[in-house]
């Protein structure tokens, strides 16, 4: 009889384990929870009816002060599952329909991720992001991105976002804006670096209500007024690259591109809306053209006709700011019509490529609000240069990764 009870206890004392874990998402939570209730069952079986109270009080608390940490875990994971995009159309601005949107409830603030290079200090409250970095004083600011799976493109009617498919993002480190004028200039500083604008005739701008090159427009006079905190403007594709690479070598980080997927990722940041938080634009969360052709009530407030601080408005809740709107962003991948054949894995797509361009995210100042959705895309020759036109860095977690030669 003493046999029975005793295998009784372990029986009950691995299930109580295994929900604890399941509760909580963690291995010490299973631990309270299996020791809690072997004691309880234990006593109760002895008749030590207040032991077992005492215990089974002490346990739950243990036990379910673990629960938030398990939750937040699990919350990034969750948000990050949704996917597609609430109405369709292109950079171009043409509108049609789409998925249905997902009504995504934002978590609380997940814990820092187990990397191989812990965050130097945690994000802000309400982030889903789990950390920010900076790796040396003239290195942006960086966010870590948590890993998750999305939907990316849409089924509207621009074939470029087509077809709408699944994939899977690893974390990754991204800027949390759009690198700054200041910090461009901190790169040309070290290096006597020339961009394409500087070198080969200027950079395009919106003059008289059309696009035209002026050969006076490059990043330090790009036609409007800008500080040093406004994102770089009239840089090329290869600019970009010249820049990453400088920050490589003097932060001896793998600093790169954000490739199209992830940069559709951590734009979305779990929504699954044309815009982060939500369906429709304003100008107390986007710069845009509001007198361009309307997108779903976007006439709002007065054109600024410039950029504003790269780090303007809320960021989403990765951590991110101007996400939608203020400069295109260059990322790593090179010109697709659509989405066939294209990976899975986040990884920039630079293999079998339509043609010599390089793909922009994001939206500016200047052109339709439609093409500052999350899905939307467009493209350009590597040395092309305007003045709605920056960038955003990214770089890898992993431990030991450097540079190559």
């Amino acid at each position: 009889m003493d046999a029975l009870k005793w295998i009784g206890v372990a029986i009950l004392s691995l299930v109580g384990g295994y929900f604890g874990h399941k509760v909580t998402g963690n291995w010490a939570g299973g631990a309270v929870a299996g020791v809690t209730a072997a004691l309880v069952l234990t006593m109760i079986i002895n008749a030590q009816w207040a032991l077992a109270l005492v215990s089974l009080c002490i346990g739950l608390y243990g036990t379910f002060s673990l629960v938030g940490e398990g939750l937040g875990k699990l919350a990034p994971q969750v948000a990050a599952k949704a996917g597609g995009d609430a109405t369709g159309g292109g950079g171009g601005g043409s509108a049609g329909g789409g998925t249905p949107p997902v009504n995504v409830k934002l978590a609380p603030k997940a814990p820092a991720e187990k990397t191989a290079e812990a965050p130097q200090e945690s994000a802000g409250g309400g982030n889903l992001g789990t950390g920010t970095l900076k790796d040396c004083p003239d290195c942006p600011q960086l966010v870590v991105v948590p890993p998750g799976s999305f939907t990316m493109g849409s089924t509207g009617a621009d074939p470029r976002e087509a077809p709408a498919h699944p994939v899977t993002v690893a974390a990754f480190a991204a800027g949390s804006q759009a690198v700054s004028k200041g910090e461009f200039a901190a790169f040309v500083r070290a290096t006597q670096y020339k961009t394409d604008a500087e070198r080969s005739g200027g950079c395009f701008g919106w003059i008289d209500d059309r696009w035209q090159n002026n050969p006076a427009f490059n990043r330090r006079e790009p036609g409007f007024a800008q500080g040093d905190d406004h994102p770089v403007v009239c840089v090329s594709w290869n600019d970009a690259q010249a820049y990453v690479q400088w920050l490589s070598k003097t932060s001896q980080r793998s600093y790169r591109l954000l490739s199209e997927a992830e940069r559709e990722y951590a734009a979305r940041a779990g929504s699954a809306t044309p815009f982060w938080w939500g369906e429709r634009l304003s100008t107390d969360r986007a710069n845009y053209d509001t007198t361009a052709p309307d997108f779903l009530g976007s006439h709002k407030g007065e054109w600024r006709r410039a950029t504003v601080p790269a780090n303007s408005f809320e960021p989403n809740p990765f951590g991110l700011y101007n996400v939608h709107g203020n400069v295109w962003e260059w990322v790593q991948d090179c010109q697709h019509d659509n989405y066939a054949g294209a990976p899975s894995d986040g990884s920039a797509w630079v293999a079998n490529c339509s043609a010599n361009r390089r793909v922009l995210r994001g939206g500016g100042w200047v052109g339709d609000p439609a093409s500052l959705r999350a899905s939307s895309r467009s493209w350009f020759a590597p040395d092309f240069r305007f003045h709605v036109g920056g960038f955003r860095v990214a770089r890898y977690l992993e431990k030991g990764k450097r540079p190559g030669p």
